[in-house]
């Protein structure tokens, strides 16, 4: 499996392989992942897609 973060890459390759793993997660795990934000080096793109999936409707 490739790295998730491989320095010899752009960090644009990086963040869509962050993005695509986050929308490869259960919601469960996503929701775990969520309460442990202040743990995770990618804090902005966990909460993007945390307030995709989770967004209330109106």
């Amino acid at each position: 499996m490739e790295k998730l973060f491989d320095p010899d890459k752009p960090y644009v390759t990086c963040e869509k392989n962050i993005k695509a793993y986050l929308r490869s997660l259960s919601d469960c795990q996503l929701k775990i992942f969520f309460d442990n934000l202040e743990y995770t080096p990618f804090h902005i793109l966990l909460t993007k897609e945390y307030k995709k999936r989770f967004r209330k409707s109106e």
